[in-house]
């Protein structure tokens, strides 16, 4: 058992630095359009376009349903060898593929047909719908080979946590573009906030599919990854309801799902409603929501070493990951109660420096061990169903964020007064309180019931 451990824990790589950084830039495209997404598309649509907060909850339910559908049966497909495997690989020609669609569907997004809400909101409703069908399925597309690869291309403990050590500050950089570029393009037309928020979503897409381009020879497979997709018992596989029904009962992949729901939802919120604080309470301008982002990017972006070094020094992933998330939850309770921007600043920054252990542990370190586990549970190397699950993931928090928000601006009457003392108080909860509750929902179900041990990791890495 000793000599598994050992071989598993090797930290030999063939991979040269250009390789990890390569693949970790496809982070800045990935969260870039994300954050801009997660951070402008309701305060857009309610506050901007004027369509109702329940009506943009209602598309958003029929584009999670969607992706219910959409999401494992495009990871099921594109699990499989081709004619253009040999040559080009598995996973390689589905990026190419998807980018430029996926790159424009975030323009459109943003532009909105010019139609008053207020009189015919069916247009601007089944727009948002439409839109999002279609930059869920090229996204969904390029994410699920992206992230089936990388489990793949780095398979031992010591490569993927020198995998982090790009992956983080990358990631951090993409939220940055992500935060920092719309800011400077949604009052670039004065008076007319609809053309602003029309430029802001072309140059993201620009911005975005540079970046992507870059990422393109981290995300190439070498041969040794092509022969191990022709081995004979990786070309047996199952069929898409078994290779579902199996991803839905592993344990450590349920367990992880609920945690990484409660963990997007927490983000999301997060960053959405500092638009909400900036304009509403703070009433301050779109570069104020910049530098206190920046902030608190930048306490995260200063804990990353430390975080590392407290991982390698405890080896046990488990306990590092419950220990970062008790971090945050700490930290983001006191941001409910800022009086002014200058302790806003220094709480932001605190929550970003609690942030970097589930920022550097969740995709790099965890998700590939859980990826890792159902390999060696089914004896097949069909990842895209488990990343396809993944990506439906990202959807459902996207609803479940927009509920909260509808629920929180109903009952608190943001609609028709969002300066009055009950919508600023409901605005302040959904900063601090709120999310702190739902991430620490989270972060004990992970504590109990998280199945993978560090020998149990190093085991499956063995068998591999």
């Amino acid at each position: 058992m000793n000599e598994i451990i050992k071989n598993a824990q090797s930290p030999k790589t063939r991979h040269s630095k250009w390789i990890f950084l390569s693949n970790a830039c496809f982070q800045i495209p990935s969260t870039m359009v994300n954050a801009v997404l997660g951070g402008f598309l309701l305060f857009y649509y309610e506050v901007i376009i004027g369509l109702n907060v329940w009506l943009i909850v209602l598309a958003l339910t029929i584009f999670t349903v969607y992706n219910a559908i959409n999401d494992p049966i495009i990871g099921f497909l594109v699990d499989r060898n081709t004619r253009f495997t040999r040559k080009w690989g598995r996973r390689f020609p589905w990026i190419i593929v998807g980018i430029i669609p996926w790159m424009l569907s975030v323009y459109f997004v943003f532009s909105v047909p010019d139609i008053d809400p207020s009189t015919n909101p069916w247009p601007i409703f089944g727009w948002l719908i439409l839109t999002l069908f279609l930059f869920d399925t090229f996204s969904t597309l390029v994410h699920v080979n992206v992230g089936s690869l990388r489990p793949d291309l780095f398979r031992t403990e010591e490569e993927r946590r020198i995998f982090s050590k790009y992956y983080t500050p990358i990631d951090i950089l993409g939220i940055i573009l992500g935060m920092l570029l719309p800011a400077l393009f949604i009052d670039i037309i004065p008076g007319d906030k609809k053309a602003s928020y029309q430029i802001m979503g072309a140059s993201i897409a620009i911005a975005a599919l540079l970046f992507a381009f870059l990422s393109l020879p981290g995300n190439r497979e070498d041969k040794i990854i092509i022969d191990m997709y022709f081995a004979p018992d990786q070309e047996k596989r199952m069929n898409f309801f078994k290779a579902t029904k199996e991803a839905l009962k592993l344990k450590s992949f349920g367990v992880f799902f609920i945690f990484a729901v409660c963990y997007g939802i927490t983000i999301a919120l997060v960053v959405t409603n500092m638009l909400y604080i900036t304009t509403f309470v703070l009433q301050v301008s779109a570069f104020t929501y910049v530098i206190i982002l920046g902030f608190n990017l930048l306490g995260t972006f200063i804990s990353i070493p430390f975080w590392l070094r407290y991982i390698r020094k405890i080896n046990d992933n488990k306990k590092a990951f419950v220990i970062g998330g008790l971090a945050q939850c700490a930290a983001l309770i006191p941001v409910t109660f800022f009086q002014g921007v200058n302790d806003l600043l220094i709480m932001a920054f605190i929550l970003g420096v609690a942030s970097g252990g589930l920022n550097t542990f969740t995709s790099t370190i965890i998700w590939p061990s859980i990826v890792d586990d159902f390999v060696v549970k089914t004896k097949k190397s069909q990842k895209g169903v488990l990343l396809g699950i993944w990506a439906l993931l990202l959807r459902l928090v996207q609803t479940i964020d927009e509920l909260i928000f509808a629920i929180v601006h109903t009952l608190t009457a943001f609609e028709s007064d969002p300066y009055s003392a009950s919508a600023i108080f409901g605005t302040r909860l959904l900063q601090g309180i709120i999310p702190a509750a739902v991430l620490l929902v989270g972060i004990l179900v992970f504590w109990k019931f998280f199945p993978l041990t560090q020998d149990m990791i190093l085991k499956n890495k063995a068998e591999l």
